[in-house]
């Protein structure tokens, strides 16, 4: 017997049923493979296409949130300033420029406090750096106007672009910002001491002039109004920031600190009570960060200035990194009322600068000569029952007393010929009101000008030799100035006219010792003509009391007016 394989046809062409069967198995498994040829092609140009969009979002993703390296290098010695606040952000920023070179030379970033820096540019000091970015455009101006103010020749600024801002703001415990917020948070609560504000100190940090000039902007610029506010301010000052929120954190009052959003951001000291910032709703101050440049800059360095600025402006994430904006005054991810702010006004450095200076004038210590009219007129009745000077003892006394304790106080008295040919006397000496016994001294002496009444009105000379001595003995960082108290004209013939006065107080003048004249006139029979052309000659200001009962409101206004003079309205 024969046996067959299964796929062996017996004979001729004729196929068996074993071969049928297994040709058509083959031609099955050969469709099933098409099939799953088309399925892999089907499911590979799938993925393709997924991952592909996936790579391409991701590349979005990421350029969007770091900016793509330019591969520039900054220039060899490079010297970069900046304050403290921005000092991080540009150091990320500096990095990620150069990409993944690695022949860019280090550039090197000093962080140094901005008072520092412009303190050192005012007193004509060498930069030691190729660009500066301080904390506030106010900075720049200051060292500038400080340095021509003092006749010191300073090295000359360019400003460049704004790269950097944060709003200025309230810090509160959760519990005070919710009553701040309900009541109306904004710089009218300030001007309405509605509530405890602690300030950081305004010559140093530049948050505190850019409230200063909101709270100014808030009184529409009424110079009476901002000085009262400004000396009410005063009793809240604090070295620094963290000084400010650390005490807003521990009062045990409602109390706001005034600082700035990134300020906020960055406290966390886990000992105090947290504190979340108030967003002013009437006046919306911004601190801005400019990019600041020699005026003898390279081309090469200016170049670098570009580079710089373009690459802060693409990487924004290291400025939120650090709790900054941008230039224009944008945050990610901010609520409505924290996007609601100005970009930074360019203005703003200059009139920060200015209310600084005010500020200044307004809390420094006064070194205060008080010149009196002690001449036969002087005891003239006022009223019925009070002469002329009764009344300005009294004022003089509520004088002293609204002086700091920090201030110093002579007294001298005139009349003609009071020693020899002298017109003028020293009756007190300078002291500091700290001194109990020099404060006692200077007001019993003011209870006791009715002693030295008598003879004429020696007003010129006397005058003269006031500004004289305060100039001889000026005393820096105070506010060196003549109180003259007069109720009459000059009477003394054989001494200087009126335009020999005012000439000599010409040549006396000199901004970078200032020695202002306050002269308040008593009375209708005062030559107020004469005292405001005496005033006008010292930056001074002219006041005059026509009622008896004006004496007493006249004098003290004219002591707490300092820092407004001549314009205080």
């Amino acid at each position: 017997m024969t046996r067959v394989q299964p796929n062996t046809p017996t004979s001729g062409d004729a196929p068996t049923r074993a071969a049928v069967r297994a040709a058509q198995r083959r031609k099955r498994s050969l469709m099933l493979l098409g099939v799953i040829l088309v399925l892999a092609i089907a499911i590979a140009v799938v993925l393709g296409i997924f991952f592909t969009r996936g790579a391409s979002s991701g590349a979005e993703d990421a350029s969007t949130a770091r900016p793509a390296s330019t591969g520039e290098c900054l220039p060899s010695g490079l010297r970069i300033t900046a304050d403290p606040v921005v000092a991080g952000a540009l150091e990320a920023v500096v990095a990620d420029l150069a990409g993944t070179r690695s022949d860019c030379p280090d550039v090197a970033i000093n962080a140094e406090d901005s008072s520092v820096t412009a303190a050192a540019l005012a007193a004509g000091a060498t930069p030691e750096f190729d660009v500066w970015v301080p904390d506030s455009a106010m900075w720049p101006a200051r060292a500038t106007g400080q340095a021509e103010l003092t006749g010191v020749e300073a090295p000359g600024l360019v400003v460049g672009d704004v790269v950097a801002s944060t709003p200025v703001v309230f810090a509160a415990t959760e519990p005070t910002a919710a009553s701040v917020e309900a009541a109306g948070s904004g710089f009218s609560s300030l001007a309405g001491r509605t509530i405890a504000a602690v300030l950081p100190d305004p010559a140093t940090v530049a948050a505190s002039s850019a409230a200063l000039l909101a709270l100014q902007t808030a009184v529409a610029g009424d110079a009476r109004t901002f000085t009262a506010l400004v000396l009410g301010l005063d009793t809240g000052v604090v070295p620094t920031a963290a000084d400010a929120l650390a005490a807003a954190s521990a009062a045990p009052a409602p109390t706001i600190a005034v600082t700035t959003e990134q300020a906020v951001l960055d406290y966390g000291d886990e000992a105090q009570t947290p504190l979340v910032p108030i967003y002013p709703t009437d006046v919306k101050p911004t601190v801005s960060m400019p990019v600041v440049t020699l005026a003898d800059a390279t081309g090469e360095t200016l170049e670098a200035v570009d580079a710089l600025t373009a690459a802060v402006a693409e990487g924004s994430d290291h400025l939120a990194e650090h709790g900054l904006r941008d230039a224009a005054g944008t945050a990610p991810n901010s609520t409505a009322a924290e996007t609601e702010q100005t970009a930074p006004d360019p203005a703003d450095g200059v009139n920060q600068a200015e209310v600084l200076r005010t500020w200044q004038v307004l809390t420094a210590p006064s070194r205060m000569l008080s010149l009196n009219d002690v001449s036969g007129s002087m005891l003239q009745p006022a009223t019925a029952d009070m002469r002329r000077i009764d009344l300005f003892e009294q004022a003089a006394v509520r004088a002293v007393n609204s002086l700091s304790a920090d201030s110093s106080l002579a007294t001298w008295v005139f009349s003609s010929r009071r020693i020899g040919g002298q017109d003028w006397q020293e009756i007190v000496p300078f002291g500091p009101l700290s001194d109990a016994a020099h404060k006692q001294h200077t007001i019993d002496t003011a209870n006791g000008l009715d002693s030295f009444v008598g003879g004429g009105t020696g007003l010129y000379d006397s005058v003269l030799a006031a500004v004289q001595y305060m100039r001889d003995t000026y005393v820096p960082g105070q506010i060196n100035l003549v109180l003259l108290n007069t109720d009459g004209y000059n009477e003394d013939d054989e001494g200087l006219d009126l335009p020999g006065l005012l000439a000599q107080l010409e040549t006396l003048r000199d901004p970078a010792k200032p020695v202002a004249v306050i002269a308040i006139g008593y009375g209708p029979d005062t030559d107020q003509a004469a005292l405001e052309q005496i005033a006008a000659a010292t930056d001074g200001a002219a006041y005059q009391a026509l009622q008896p009962t004006d004496i007493g409101t006249v004098l003290i206004d004219a002591v707490t007016q300092r820092g407004c003079r001549p314009n205080c309205g």
